[in-house]
C-alpha cells in the first residue's frame, strides 16, 4: 500500500498539470481572440474611414495606409481563386487546431506561434467569406525603390507566428544537441 505523503504528492502533481494544462488552453484561445479581433477591426477602420483612393503616409517613405483588395494569395498570386482558398483555409485551420491539440502545451513560444498563425488565418478566412477578397492596408516601401506587397494584421500574425515556430524549433534543437 503507498504511503499517504506519496498519493499526495502524485495528487499536487496532477493539479499542477491540470492547471498549467488549462492556462496553456486559456492563453492559447485568448491570443487567437484577441488576434482576430484586432485584424478585423483594423480592416474595419481603414475600410470604412479611408477613401478607395486615398494614401495615407503614416511614415513618410517607409509606410503608408490605404485600401487594397487581395483576390490571390500571398503577394497577389494565383487571383480570384476565392472558393479554392476558403477551402485551404479551412482545411489550414484544422491541420492548425489538429497539431494544437495533439501538442505538449507546456512550451509557451510554441502555444504562442500556434495561436498567432492560426488567429491570422482566421482574419483572412473572414475577409474571403464575407467580402470575396483578402483586405489589405499597410503598404511598405523604402522611398520609392523598394517596394514590398500591401499587407494586413492578420498576414503579419501569420509571419510573427512562423518567425516563432522557427526560433522555437532551432532553439529546442540545440538544447538537445547541448544535452
Amino acid at each position: 500500500m503507498q504511503s499517504f505523503a506519496l498519493i499526495v504528492k502524485e495528487k499536487r502533481r496532477q493539479i499542477t498539470f491540470k492547471t498549467t494544462f488549462m492556462k496553456a488552453v486559456v492563453s492559447f484561445i485568448f491570443v487567437v481572440v484577441i488576434g482576430v479581433a484586432f485584424d478585423i477591426a483594423t480592416k474595419w477602420m481603414v475600410f470604412s474611414k479611408i477613401n478607395e483612393i486615398d494614401n495615407i503616409p503614416l511614415i513618410p517613405g517607409l509606410i503608408n495606409i490605404l485600401q487594397s483588395k487581395n483576390t490571390g494569395v500571398v503577394f497577389g498570386m494565383f487571383p480570384d481563386k476565392n472558393n479554392v482558398f476558403i477551402i485551404f483555409s479551412i482545411i489550414a485551420i484544422a491541420l492548425i487546431i489538429g497539431i494544437y491539440v495533439k501538442s505538449d502545451k507546456s512550451p509557451f513560444v510554441s502555444n504562442l506561434a500556434l495561436s498567432l498563425v492560426l488567429a491570422g488565418a482566421i482574419g483572412n478566412l473572414w475577409d474571403r467569406i464575407w467580402y470575396g477578397y483578402v483586405r489589405d492596408f499597410i503598404d511598405f516601401h523604402v522611398g520609392s525603390k523598394y517596394h514590398w506587397p500591401t499587407f494586413n494584421v492578420a498576414d503579419s500574425l501569420i509571419c510573427i507566428g512562423i518567425f516563432f515556430m522557427v526560433f522555437s524549433t532551432f532553439s529546442a534543437s540545440k538544447t538537445r544537441a547541448a544535452n
